[in-house]
């Protein structure tokens, strides 16, 4: 099998040597040729990747459906609403096989969580500064309102995985703020609630932990067990085998983009 992969980040170079140690080749396509995509899907691929600035998702992965290949797609999903009607029309009209990359979903410490709890508090927060060494924060996307940036959509893995445990959402409502220079023009910290149909989840999400943390403390026997999320790249891995198994068998994956448009619409709203 064949993968081309849209950007050639740290997201797209560690899901090229993934999908070459399970056996599928790659071709990474940086910004640098990124005027010559179209030539260079004409070569044929089995699978797309879409691994670029958040503002750029739904444009490429038109491209990709254009060209009907099988799409997986880097969350958020988008950013803004331009182009997804007509993404999703595409899709559909080709049947293709999607799915946006919400690694959490394959963590042991997601799948304990018992989708029948009353109530769940989850946490993320990392000072921005340090999220990717060697370089200018504020020059990232996550800083950028432009590039499609904010904690918001950003650390949208928690609000994924809620949605993934609990089911359907009757109810969102959130706080953004910005409360420091850690970015340009985008939100810093969010707090807020998801109701379900039988489970309440607050959470908050914010660029400025001095330490890494990432936990959630479920209501289990009238008590709230903190659970700490140990992630490594086997999450990435399973994530992979489950999409190259699904394009195999042309069946469709969980978290396509109709699913992950349900949560967009909720959170954008």
């Amino acid at each position: 099998m064949k993968a081309i992969i849209i950007g050639g980040g740290s997201i797209g170079q560690r899901h090229s040597l993934n999908l070459n140690n399970l056996g599928v080749s790659t071709r990474i396509v940086d910004i640098d040729e990124i005027n010559n995509i179209d030539n260079i899907l004409k070569d044929g691929f089995d699978m797309g990747f879409v691994c670029t600035p958040n503002i750029n998702h739904i444009e490429q992965c038109i491209k990709l459906a254009h060209h009907n290949i099988p799409i997986f797609c880097e969350k958020p999903f988008y950013t803004t609403i331009k182009g997804v009607d007509e993404l999703l029309s595409i899709v559909n009209s080709k049947q293709l096989i999607t799915m946006v990359g919400c690694n959490l979903r394959f963590t042991p410490e997601i799948k304990w969580i018992n989708p029948t709890s009353k109530y769940i508090n989850v946490y993320f927060g990392y000072d921005l500064k340090k999220w990717r060494p060697g370089t200018n924060h504020l020059k990232s996307y996550s800083a950028n309102k432009h590039l499609g940036g904010g904690i918001l959509l950003d650390a949208i893995h928690e609000l994924d995985y809620l949605y993934f445990k609990f089911g359907n959402i009757k109810n969102i409502s959130y706080i953004k703020n910005k409360l420091t220079n850690i970015t340009n023009d985008v939100e810093d910290i969010v707090t807020g609630r998801i109701e379900f149909n039988d489970t309440i989840a607050d959470f908050t999400l914010n660029y400025l932990s001095e330490e890494y943390q990432r936990y959630y403390d479920v209501l289990d026997n009238g008590v709230l067990k903190r659970t700490n999320l140990q992630l490594d790249n086997q999450m990435y891995i399973e994530e992979i085998k489950y999409f190259i198994n699904h394009v195999k068998s042309n069946t469709p994956c969980m978290n396509n983009f109709e699913e992950a448009n349900i949560l967009l619409n909720h959170i954008l709203q």
